[in-house]
C-alpha cells in the first residue's frame, strides 16, 4: 500500500506527519518505507539518518538501478528510509511524465518487501509530487488551521486530480485533509472547523494534531513521537490519526 502525504505549501508538518504515521505502521508490525522525495530533507534530517545509504531518492528517480532492500538503511525496527538528495531540485524543474518511474518500479515488483510505503513530498506543484500521485493507492492533505493555508488545499487537489487525468493505471483516492499544529482550546478553532466540515464532509478528518510543545522538540533529539513520549497526547492524536486512516481505507477495499 502506498499513501503519499502532499502539499504544495511549506510549514504544515508534512514531514513531521510522515515520519510519525510511518514509525506507528511499523510499531505495529509493519515493513514500512518511508521515502524522501523532498529535497529539503526534513524527514531525512528528523530521521538523524547517520547510515549512509547507497541509494537515495535521486537514484529511485533517475531509475538508472533497482531497489536493493539491503541497500536501504533501516533507521528503526521495521521502518526504512530512502533518504533525500537535494539534487532532486533539477528534476523538480524538469518535466517528466506522470508516474512513470516510480509506476515502473511498483509493476515490477521493486517494493514486495514492504508492507506500506509512506512518501513525503516536495512543496510544490512538480513533476516529482506528479510522480508520487501516480503511483500511491491514496493520498492525504495536511494543512493548518488558517484562511491561506486552506486555500492551498484546493489547490492540492485541483492538481492531484490533473496529475493522474488520462492515466489509466492510476487511481489514486484521495482520503482528506488532516488539520495540524491547531490549538484546539480556541472557539475560533471549533467555528473554523465546523465551516470546513460543510465544504469538505468525509474529506475532512476528524483527528486534528494539535500545537505542542513535544511536536517541535522530538525532530530536536531524532526521536518520534513514540520514542520521546509514548505516553504524550502528540503520540496519542497521531495514532488516532493512523487509526481513522485505516479505517478510511477499508472503506474502499
Amino acid at each position: 500500500m502506498f499513501l503519499s502525504i502532499v502539499c504544495q505549501k511549506g510549514g504544515v508538518g508534512k514531514s513531521t506527519l510522515s515520519v510519525n504515521i510511518a514509525d506507528i505502521y511499523s510499531k505495529k508490525g509493519k515493513k514500512a518505507l518511508l521515502i524522501d522525495l523532498d529535497p529539503q530533507g526534513n524527514s531525512t534530517t528528523y530521521l538523524h539518518n547517520k547510515e549512509k545509504s547507497t541509494f537515495d531518492s535521486l537514484d529511485l528517480l533517475e531509475n538508472k538501478k533497482k531497489i536493493d532492500i539491503d541497500q536501504i538503511p533501516e533507521v528503526r525496527e521495521n521502518l526504512y528510509l530512502i533518504p533525500s538528495n537535494q539534487e532532486v531540485k533539477r528534476i523538480i524543474s524538469s518535466k517528466l511524465v506522470a508516474g512513470s518511474i516510480l509506476r515502473k518500479r511498483r509493476d515490477g515488483e521493486e517494493f514486495k518487501g514492504f508492507d506500506i510505503v509512506i512518501i513525503d513530498t516536495p512543496p510544490s506543484m512538480s513533476s516529482v509530487v506528479s510522480e508520487a500521485i501516480c503511483v500511491s493507492d491514496y493520498y492525504l492533505i495536511p494543512t493548518r488551521a488558517e484562511f491561506l493555508s486552506v486555500e492551498g488545499v484546493g489547490q492540492a487537489i485541483k492538481y492531484a486530480k490533473e496529475s493522474v487525468r488520462n492515466r489509466k493505471e492510476a487511481n489514486p483516492i484521495f482520503l482528506g485533509v488532516v488539520l495540524n499544529s491547531v490549538d484546539k482550546r480556541r472557539t475560533s478553532f471549533k467555528s473554523f472547523y465546523s465551516e470546513l466540515k460543510l465544504i469538505l464532509g468525509d474529506k475532512l478528518f476528524e483527528s486534528a494534531i494539535s500545537q505542542l510543545t513535544e511536536i517541535a522538540e522530538a525532530p530536536f533529539f531524532g526521536r518520534t513521537l513514540s520514542e520521546h513520549n509514548a505516553n504524550g497526547k502528540a503520540h496519542k492524536e497521531v495514532v488516532l490519526l493512523v487509526e481513522e486512516i485505516d479505517r478510511k481505507m477499508k472503506e474502499y477495499i
